[in-house]
């Protein structure tokens, strides 16, 4: 079950569902202690050789002496992936500790966590009060430095800023250093020395946030026209040859300009009709209404959905509509412009 997670093995804080009532909800924050005790991560890792039946090493074929190894989980001596030799362990309360230095301190700050694919990949995320701001008054963005690693060689550690928008918890997700792309950090020796440079980049992490709250503010001032808007989705949906796409891709387009004209129940009127109304309608279709695939049993597709919105294909979608839009913003006249009256303030 590709992404999936775990029930009662995520824990969101502060009373709010951010994970759409999956796991279990708490009011406010924890220590790295009881975020691992809720989110159910206590356990460790361990690397062994893999052998044949014979006794011998196995090797990954692409050249002599690569032996590879499994990492096992403690408690369960679960098999959780096959890595090479040089591969290096990151255990579960290393990923806290790691997000405790970088923020400067320890304390109850965390209020999320929680394990995907059966323990393979796990997160954690802390908010950060001094990154948070506001688009337009009212209207609260709450930023969050998120970690996350595997135990299956499947990707190094990441560390990512998160941008929930506080009226739906719909997320965008943002490096320390600029939008679309993660801080890497390898599964090697060499992690700890990675992890300096890390720390030192946080240090920028409410720059960032501003930077941010400033594109989103120079959105408001857009206004999407009916020519800016066909040229955005064309970019974010292409037609595919043989035009095999266009049942699901008119679907698609119909359901974020449905949200786009509902515009959150017009709980913010002056954001209506605007390039910054347009990547929230995005964002929360992602978020909640987007199709999924490989769903079954316990893997429902609001699993599989909010997974992909904040760690897969979902996330890589909201980076590039908030880029296109943004690009697009150039020919999109000031909100000056007298509205019409078809749907959205579209001309």
């Amino acid at each position: 079950m590709a992404h999936e997670i775990w029930e009662n093995r995520v824990f969101t804080g502060r009373g709010q569902p951010a994970w759409h009532k999956l796991g279990i909800t708490i009011d406010g924050v924890v220590t790295w202690q009881g975020a691992m005790l809720l989110a159910g991560l206590d356990w460790q890792v361990e690397k062994k050789p893999l052998r044949d039946e014979w006794g011998n090493a196995l090797q990954d074929g692409f050249g002599k002496d690569a032996n590879i190894s499994g990492i096992f989980r403690d408690i369960d001596n679960a098999l959780l992936g096959v890595v090479r030799d040089r591969y290096s362990t990151i255990q579960n309360k290393e990923a806290f500790a790691w997000v405790d230095a970088l923020i400067g301190q320890e304390g109850a700050h965390y209020d999320s966590a929680g394990a995907l694919k059966g323990g393979q990949t796990i997160f954690c995320s802390a908010h950060l009060p001094s990154a948070g701001f506001e688009v337009i008054p009212g209207d609260q963005h709450q930023t969050y430095l998120m970690f996350t690693t595997s135990h299956d060689g499947s990707q190094s550690a990441q560390v990512k800023l998160t941008d929930v928008r506080v009226v739906c918890n719909n997320t965008l997700t943002s490096s320390i250093n600029g939008m679309g792309t993660s801080l890497f950090i390898r599964h090697t020796k060499s992690a700890a020395e990675r992890l300096a440079v890390a720390k030192s980049l946080i240090d920028i992490s409410a720059i960032t946030a501003e930077g941010i709250r400033d594109k989103m503010r120079s959105l408001v001032e857009k206004k999407v026209t009916r020519s800016t808007v066909e040229n955005i989705f064309n970019k974010l949906f292409p037609v595919l040859p043989e035009a095999s796409n266009t049942t699901v891709r008119n679907k698609n387009i119909a359901d974020i300009l449905n949200l786009y004209e509902f515009n959150d129940n017009n709980q913010f009127p002056a954001i209506r009709g605007t390039a910054y109304n347009l990547v929230n309608a995005v964002t929360e279709w992602t978020d909640t209404t987007r199709g999924t695939r490989n769903t079954g049993g316990d893997y429902t597709p609001e699993k599989a959905r909010i997974t992909s919105a904040i760690f897969g294909s979902g996330e890589l979608l909201k980076q590039k509509a908030f880029g296109i839009i943004y690009d697009e913003m150039r020919s999109m006249p000031s909100m000056g412009s007298v509205y019409h009256s078809i749907p959205g303030g579209l001309n």
